[in-house]
């Protein structure tokens, strides 16, 4: 059985202990594991992550895979591979950063379960009566109070301690009066305010595990998407099969500029279907998101495209549409494009002509079936033709079997569409962190004691305060307890 200490102002409970509860209990071992997460996170957000439909099938994974190991082994070479085994790429949504969250969220409960019997005997009421030592001014937090004229007979200064008892509870104080062990006839006026105050580190940390509870739900249950929108492009939203049709489209999208060129705002028009019919539609910003049945959806970047045709020889349309400079060759945007029917593609790079005015350098070309080889087994390219188009104009050459119309060059808009149900979650961890944390650094728990002795002009009185308050604050209580002493009318 567990062994019990009391003192005036504390109850430690102490007793043999099961190795993983100490452990457990341990504030180091749980510093330690905030310290783990902490560097877990940092390498989340320094890494680009998977995004969460790569996660859903093995042929998203595997391009999105290819992209971040084009990317990161010219700096890191064999370590990609070894990131990826570890999951460095995905460390959000990793199991084992969710049992990390797991095992920081029952540590917090077995520390808090272990500080139970401390923070109740730190907030339970204190012993009003005390003995002449305890009022030794050699004692911090201690001193006197000069009254005009000493203190009535007992009759009378019951009368006054009641009032001075009333004083402080107008003010919020827990008041009791008791009799003075040491003085026969006197009485001892304790006051306690905020003793409770303690107690609101139990709603901080209810709020720290339900933090950490939705932190590990949302890694497991979220879902974010980064999709890119040519203008008046529908695409899919979510799972294949989980989102009742959802669709987005971009109605329009806008990127006015300032006179020195710079964006002065970037946002699209983006409505919500299902089933066919638009649900949901707003302009949406950054800070300005599209809400729909637990959906988010905020404008997150944008760059630019060109708008082209594509017809045979015969003058037939083969394609028509916009296509993002969504990546980057030589610090310039650059895009690819198939061409259908056919093995051969097209190769664009946005630039400027000598005036200034925006151009499309284009390279055709088809596999060589003459080449020889890679080690991939893919064949070597052969240039069809190259070209700088201007907007108007149009590209081929004597063979080619296609020609490439660019209509406009105009812009994408990429969005993020996240769902994620422990979103409730976080709101409700976060006000109870900040409720809990205000309501207990903002209300220190503050107690006074007065002896009152019949025939004396001074008053011992001892002021005690936690967490570094300031006993200058309770100046104006006590001034006011000490009219009241002195026979003052209310």
């Amino acid at each position: 059985m567990a062994q019990r200490c009391e003192g005036y102002h504390q109850r430690v409970i102490s007793g043999p202990l099961l190795l993983a509860r100490a452990l457990l209990a341990n504030v180091r071992f749980a510093v330690l594991q905030i310290g783990v997460i902490a560097l877990a996170s940092t390498i989340g957000i320094a890494l680009r992550q998977l995004p969460d439909y790569a996660l859903q099938n093995a042929g998203d994974y595997a391009n999105e895979m290819a992209r971040l190991r084009a990317e990161y082994e010219p700096t890191l070479g064999p370590l990609v591979g070894i990131f990826e085994r570890l999951g460095l790429f995905r460390v959000f949504t990793s199991p084992w950063f969710t049992a990390l969250l797991v095992l920081l969220t029952v540590s917090i409960i077995v520390c808090t379960w272990d500080r139970l019997p401390k923070i109740a005997a730190a907030t339970a009421p204190s012993r009003p009566e005390q003995p002449d030592t305890f009022f030794s001014e050699s004692l911090p937090g201690r001193g006197v109070i000069d009254l005009p004229s000493p203190l009535p007979t007992s009759a009378v200064l019951g009368g006054r301690a009641h009032a001075a008892a009333a004083e402080a509870k107008r003010s919020g104080w827990e008041v009791s009066i008791a009799a003075a062990p040491d003085h026969n006839g006197g009485l001892l006026l304790h006051a306690d305010r905020f003793r409770r105050s303690g107690r609101f580190t139990l709603v901080m940390h209810t709020g720290l595990v339900v933090m950490l509870l939705a932190a590990a739900a949302s890694g497991i249950f979220g879902y974010t998407q980064g999709i890119l929108l040519t203008d008046g492009e529908a695409l899919p939203v979510g799972k294949i099969g989980t989102a009742d049709g959802l669709v987005i489209v971009n109605h329009e999208f806008s990127a006015p500029r300032t006179s020195t060129g710079a964006f002065a705002d970037f946002s699209t028009d983006l409505g919500v279907y299902v089933g066919g019919e638009e649900v949901a539609r707003q302009l949406v910003r950054v800070n300005e998101p599209l809400a729909y049945n637990g959906w988010s959806f905020h404008q997150n970047f944008f760059g630019p495209a060109a708008r082209l045709e594509i017809r045979d020889d015969t003058g037939a349309l083969l394609w028509s549409g916009d296509a993002p400079f969504s990546a980057q060759v030589d610090g310039a945007p650059y895009a690819t494009l198939p061409i259908p029917g056919s093995s051969a593609g097209i190769e664009m790079q946005l630039r400027r002509d000598s005036s200034g005015a925006a151009a499309i350098f284009i390279v055709a070309s088809a596999p060589d079936p003459n080449g020889t080889p890679a080690e991939d087994g893919t064949l070597p390219l052969t240039t069809i033709f190259a070209s700088v188009l201007a907007e108007g104009e149009v590209a081929t050459a004597p063979g080619a079997g296609f020609s490439v119309y660019l209509r406009e060059v105009t812009s994408y808009t990429g969005i993020i569409a996240r769902r994620d149900p422990a979103a409730p979650l976080i709101w409700i961890a976060a006000a109870l962190i900040m409720g809990g944390l205000m309501l207990t650094l903002r209300r220190p728990r503050a107690r006074l004691w007065l002896q009152l002795r019949p025939g004396v002009a001074t008053v011992p009185i001892v002021l005690l305060t936690e967490r570094g308050a300031d006993s200058a604050h309770y100046g104006p209580i006590i001034e006011r307890i000490t009219r009241r002493l002195s026979g003052e009318g209310a």
